[in-house]
């Protein structure tokens, strides 16, 4: 613990006894000093004079990185001796001369300073009632005495600043906490730095930047991108819920404060709190001697009024391809990955070193492969997915799907197009002259169980991207509104998880639009529209998959860029189903033929994988645990019944002979 408490405390009992020895006749006025012990207090200003000047890890916090003065300085030292030690509250509340009060007043403060370092009564009574100490949140004011004047109402240390002097000796963190995030410069940008640079001077020409855009990842760079242009780190203050206190934001030090508000802001119209906060955390800030301003994020539909405001765009392939380069790839890695990804130079740091690490512990190879890299963007997108989202393992390829000749080129089509979208939007200059958005919307339509989340799955794979399935029970509200707000999270998040996003049943969510009766009509329409454009401006890829087509709204069908429709199989495609979802040739009985099965029911693929996997299990808790015909016949007339299809003896013909019992 720094030797200034301690010193505070012995002010604070000086003063208790130079006021107990002055003559209770003689009345002292503001600035009048107290007529005793001189020479102790000469002895004790030379031991504050000192103070003022040693390297003292407490002092260089307060006065340095939050850039008090000296009377800021002693102000919070007299509040931190007054919770630490007993006989300064005591003191304390002499000097108040009020039993009722054990902290620190204004009065008094002005008077011991007034003694100790010749402040002048007015300055230091300015500084107590309302001046920095107070206004960076280091100290409060405790709850008010009635009957007294706001001079001398007590103070006290904040619970923070506290904590500060309570930890071990030498410690002095710098203030906030952990609600910062601290990221370091890097020794490039990944915006056009001729860009950069203006903005960097209109940030210090103003002292205050809103940067707005549709995209999170893309904000937080460029704050990133100016902080680094000035050699300094940025500090990021994430307001989920409600914007921080001005306070929180001026003490922040170090490097460049960004104020996250994307999180925070209501997806249109303006923060009335924003200008404030911006104004006095800017003043604080001025105050505290801090060279920068500050960067404040905002969503695409913000409203900043006066604020200086820069809009930016989403980061494109050769932005995220020097992100790569800045973090040490080398330029085929970071062209390979940027071509898939976006990620910001944040999430590279984090997907780099934890890939390092595993490495590092697998003892295998020195350096993460770009496919290393490329499993560590995807699961740290996985992990920021909300509740409204279900990863979907993707590990079934293409070759697996059981399709038609004509959907499987419908299928590699999609997969051509995510591959040269890159190009097509940025070396062709596409992305100009298109009015729908940039991403890859596709309706799998088609009778259930024909394989549409399959090959979801599939394509997942062959994309190299997470396959997300959206919880309508999660994301459709009774609520008003509430419907709106999930989607919007769950089009946000997937943005950042690089995964497709699987709207199974997607009929009720994208219905038609209904004629409207009443209020729930229209907002349920007001809904619908939401999608309508959200859907347009997604830069992700978004599988919409229905059993029914015709119930979706026909807008969709401007926004969608593949129609898939998935057929029931035929007698060729039934077989190789059958064929897929059986063990291996070691786990079935000789001679095991599914051919009947396949030429006598019209299943679907996802009916034929049930029953196969039935099958094996009735098998497996037989001694002889090898798949017999008998298994599948009992297997297949369960699945039937469960569809509620003709499950009779003629329906099986010659296999009629192998139904169970129940069957009889």
């Amino acid at each position: 613990m720094s030797g200034g408490p301690e010193l505070a405390r012995d002010l604070l009992l000086l003063g208790a006894e130079s006021a107990a020895q002055t003559p209770a006749e003689r009345v002292l006025g503001a600035d009048d000093p107290w007529p005793v012990l001189a020479e102790r207090w000469e002895e004790l200003r030379a031991r504050m004079a000192r103070l003022e000047t040693m390297a003292d890890p407490q002092r260089g916090r307060l006065c340095g990185e939050l850039g008090l003065g000296k009377e800021g300085f002693w102000l919070v030292l007299l509040c931190i001796a007054v919770e630490l030690y007993p006989e300064s509250a005591a003191a304390a509340s002499l000097l108040a001369e009020d039993e009722r009060v054990h902290l620190l007043t204004p009065v008094v403060f002005a008077r011991l300073l007034r003694q100790a370092r010749g402040v002048p009564f007015g300055e230091a009574l300015a500084e107590a009632v309302d001046g920095t100490p107070r206004r960076l949140g280091l100290l409060e004011r405790s709850e008010a005495v009635p009957g007294r004047p706001l001079t001398q109402q007590p103070l006290c240390a904040a619970a923070a600043e506290l904590a500060c002097w309570l930890g071990p000796a030498g410690h002095a963190p710098a203030a906030p906490g952990s609600w910062v995030e601290r990221q370091p410069p890097a020794t490039g940008c990944a915006f056009d730095p001729a860009l950069v640079r203006g903005a960097l001077a209109l940030l210090r020409e103003r002292r205050v930047l809103c940067l707005r855009g549709a995209s999170r990842r893309a904000l937080r760079q460029l704050a990133l991108d100016l902080a680094s242009l000035a050699g300094t780190e940025a500090l990021y203050v994430d307001a989920a819920d409600a914007l921080p206190p001005a306070a929180q934001v001026a003490r922040l030090r170090g490097g460049l404060a960004v104020l996250d508000l994307t999180r925070a802001q209501a997806p249109r119209g303006e923060h009335p709190e924003l200008y404030r906060l911006a104004d006095e955390a800017l003043a604080l800030r001025s105050e505290a001697g801090d060279g920068w301003g500050i960067v404040v994020l905002l969503g695409a539909a913000a409203e900043t009024r006066h604020l200086p405001t820069l809009a930016v765009e989403p980061l494109d392939q050769d932005a995220c391809a020097r992100i790569w380069r800045l973090a040490g790839q080398d330029e085929a890695t970071g062209r390979e990955l940027a071509r898939r990804y976006r990620v910001d130079l944040t999430e590279v740091r984090g997907v780099v070193a934890e890939a390092r690490d595993a490495l590092r512990v697998a003892a295998d190879k020195e350096a993460p492969s770009p496919a290393d890299l490329a499993r560590g963007v995807r699961a740290q997108g996985a992990r920021r997915m909300g509740s409204q989202v279900g990863l979907v393992p993707s590990c079934a390829t293409l070759d697996e799907l059981v399709v038609p000749a004509t959907l499987r080129r419908q299928l590699a089509d999609v997969v051509g197009w995510y591959g040269s979208s890159a190009r097509v939007f940025g070396e062709m200059g596409m992305g100009r002259s298109t009015r729908l958005g940039r991403g890859l919307v596709c309706l799998f339509s088609g009778p259930p169980g024909t394989g549409k989340t399959f090959a979801a799955q599939c394509l997942a794979n062959a994309l190299e991207l997470n396959l997300y399935r959206i919880d309508l029970s999660q994301v459709v509200s009774k609520y008003i509104g509430e419907t709106e707000k999930a989607l919007a999270a769950v089009f946000d998040e997937a943005e950042g998880g690089h995964g497709i996003l699987l709207f199974d049943e997607a009929d009720s969510l994208f219905g038609r639009r209904s004629a409207i009766k009443d209020a729930h009509d229209r907002y349920a329409n007001i809904e619908v529209g939401f999608l309508l454009q959200r859907l347009e401006a997604f830069e992700g890829v978004a599988i919409l998959a229905t059993n029914l087509r015709s119930n979706l709204d026909p807008a969709f069908t401007r926004r969608i860029r593949f129609l898939l429709d998935f057929p029931m199989p035929d007698r060729g495609a039934r077989q190789r189903l059958w064929e897929q979802a059986l063990p291996g040739a070691a786990h079935r009985e000789p001679g095991l033929d599914v051919g009947a099965l396949a030429e006598r029911f019209r299943l679907s693929g996802g009916s034929i994988q049930s029953i196969g996997l039935a099958a094996a299990h009735l098998a497996a808790s037989a001694p002889a645990a090898r798949v017999s015909q008998r298994h599948l016949v009992a297997a297949t007339y369960r699945e039937l019944e469960k569809n509620g299809q003709p499950r009779s003896a003629t329906e099986f013909g010659h296999l009629a002979e192998l139904l169970p019992e129940e069957a009889a």
